[in-house]
């Protein structure tokens, strides 16, 4: 596959530090601003002690890993996102260019620019790979939309939440003071 600037696909994810593939089409993001970073920072943050609090195995990620979704999928590569943090338990599914294994937890931080692909196609894409809770901070709103595997996926919204409980984690909240 060749962009319309003649770069393949990989000397694009070579050049561009934030590029996604999403849907066949090369998605580049410039830059995030300083309160996605503190939402990430937060959220990747509480995983990290909780599962070291645990001795638990899982890895949190953050962005600028990329997930590769159809190989995971089994199908023609259109997509392969770079989530803004994934937890990760299947130590061997992590290479040097990314995560080839389905992550237990995804959480995307929508902008304005991201909101249609992150409660769009990557719900969707992240439902097939078989994630079992994926959330979408919406800075904006100051909102969670949470998508479980045990509710179908189906979404649902906080509002202006201080707290939110992390379903795949038992007694793991996610303190949104700081963030909202």
């Amino acid at each position: 596959m060749v962009d319309r600037n003649g770069l393949s696909v990989e000397e694009i994810f070579e050049k561009e530090e934030h590029v996604e593939l999403i849907d066949g089409e090369i998605v580049i993001t410039d830059f995030t601003s300083s309160e996605h970073n503190n939402a990430v920072l937060e959220i990747a943050t509480a995983f990290k002690f909780y599962i070291k609090e645990h001795n638990g195995k899982c890895q949190v990620r953050t962005d600028t890993v990329l997930l590769y979704c159809d190989e995971i999928l089994e199908q023609e590569e259109k997509n392969r996102f770079e989530p803004d943090v994934m937890v990760i338990c299947e130590p061997d599914g992590i290479k040097s260019d990314g995560v080839h294994v389905t992550p237990l937890f995804i959480a995307e931080v929508t902008s304005p620019s991201t909101r249609k692909n992150d409660f769009g196609i990557k719900a969707y894409i992240y439902g097939q790979m078989g994630v079992r809770e994926y959330w979408v901070v919406d800075l904006q709103n100051t909102s969670v939309t949470v998508y479980r595997a045990d509710n179908d996926f189906a979404p649902e919204t906080y509002l202006h939440c201080d707290k939110l409980n992390v379903s795949v984690y038992e007694n793991l909240e996610i303190d949104f003071s700081s963030i909202f």
